[in-house]
């Protein structure tokens, strides 16, 4: 694996960095590039990007801090300085809709009503673009690792620098980062192509992007879960904390799909007003 993509002044330059920056960068250009149908100026546009990106990652910080809070507690300065690795997903993403939210309650107050769901339609479309190179970005680092397999594409990982487990250095493991990067691919592409083109034509419901990402990713990372083999493991009953949060993530987004709806019954709706 390539853990370190190159060295600068003799510090090294994480590939897992790199790539999770490299993310948000193009999500946020597909974003960009479709401004105009998110409603609002360009300012706003880009305060609401850096509340997301700011609201995110506190929020993965915070959940991996708690997640393994036996090495964060031992010396919480080292925990929170250390961006190379120490992030997880869920808590990140559940911090970024409530800083989306308050944005919102904000900008309805400062500016002008506006409805929350055609707006996280568009930005929970370009997560997905983004955790595709984030996930990448997970396999050059060598975490996130799955379980041994004899598969023919089980990777092996040999970099003394990357952070699977010393024991499965050199064993044939699924590659359960490229198994999700895969998949977000295929939900943004989904979302983007087949979406919210009936969101725009008034055909579905706003809000069907937005819980319907959540509700597949959640399936899906059920299923990724089932195949990791890395630290953060059977919790309860079993369940790793990613399948209980996938769980939570599948009941409320199948819910809110159900109150919501998908078809739209009033075509001439106005999509944020």
């Amino acid at each position: 694996m390539w853990p370190v993509l190159c060295r600068i002044g003799g510090e090294g330059i994480s590939s897992y960095g790199v790539l999770t920056a490299f993310g948000y960068l193009v999500g946020t250009l597909w974003l960009y590039s479709r401004r105009k149908e998110v409603d609002g100026s360009d300012a706003e546009f880009w305060a609401l990007v850096f509340t997301l990106l700011l609201s995110a990652v506190l929020g993965a910080k915070l959940g991996y801090t708690l997640l393994d809070w036996d090495a964060a507690s031992a010396d919480p300065r080292e925990a929170l300085a250390y961006w190379r690795m120490g992030w997880v997903f869920w808590p990140g993403l559940a911090a970024a809709f409530l800083g989306g939210w308050v944005f919102q309650q904000v900008y309805n107050r400062l500016y002008r009503p506006r409805r929350y769901l055609p707006v996280a339609d568009y930005f929970t479309t370009a997560l997905a673009l983004g955790h595709v190179f984030g996930r990448i970005g997970c396999f050059l680092e060598g975490c996130c690792y799955g379980r041994p397999t004899g598969l023919p594409w089980g990777v092996r990982f040999a970099h003394p620098a990357c952070a699977v487990d010393a024991a499965l250095i050199g064993i044939p493991l699924h590659p359960t980062q490229l198994y999700e990067a895969a998949g977000e691919a295929a939900l943004f592409f989904f979302f983007a192509h087949r979406v919210m083109p009936r969101i725009r034509e008034g055909r579905w419901r706003c809000g069907t992007a937005f819980f319907g990402y959540i509700l597949l990713y959640s399936i899906l990372r059920f299923v990724i879960e089932c195949f990791r083999a890395d630290p953060r493991g059977a919790f309860l009953l079993g369940l790793s904390p990613s399948q209980w949060f996938s769980l939570a993530g599948m009941l409320a987004a199948a819910l809110a799909l159900y109150r919501n709806g998908i078809i739209e019954r009033d075509p001439n709706r106005s999509l944020y007003l």
